[in-house]
């Protein structure tokens, strides 16, 4: 597979992962809304009863979606380790240089979180997307996940 078609499974894997939490979450919102007429018409709306059910709701939302991020991290990390992606740094790079923790063992989300962190950590932003431009070792680390960080910093930047 090469890189372009690694992109675009990838981005649609991410899409239907967000649409599928769209769902889930329109759902939600219409069991919320469902649970209080439900409790207006019992006449029990301002009682903890409400709020004990619309925390159960929350909670089986929230598992929901984190079911719908383990799959899609699953789905990414099988789609990466069948391309060969990610397996260690590639060519003459040397990640002891970088100035954020490098680990190839980590799965691609989580390496993302990394380096994402680090460069919002800096305040000037214009300066964060020319340091992020200029580094090697997060272009490889990343792979795909590179331009997303780099979109992210375009949108912060003022």
């Amino acid at each position: 597979m090469t890189g372009e078609e690694l992109e675009k499974a990838v981005n649609k894997l991410i899409a239907e992962a967000n649409a599928e939490s769209a769902s889930a979450k329109k759902e939600y919102e219409k069991d919320c809304l469902a649970e209080k007429y439900h409790m207006l018409s019992r006449r029990t709306y301002r009682s903890c009863v409400l709020e004990n059910a619309l925390a159960l709701l929350k909670e089986e939302y929230d598992a929901l979606v984190q079911k719908i991020q383990d799959d899609l991290n699953e789905s990414l990390d099988a789609l990466y380790a069948e391309n060969g992606g990610g397996s260690g740094p590639s060519g003459d790079i040397d990640p002891s240089e970088a100035p954020y923790e490098v680990d190839y063992t980590l799965p691609m989300n989580e390496r993302y979180i990394v380096v994402k962190d680090y460069y919002l950590s800096i305040a000037d932003k214009g300066l964060a997307l020319r340091r992020l431009e200029q580094d090697d070792i997060a272009k490889d680390y990343l792979g795909t996940y590179y331009d997303y960080l780099v979109q992210l910093l375009l949108m912060l930047q003022t």
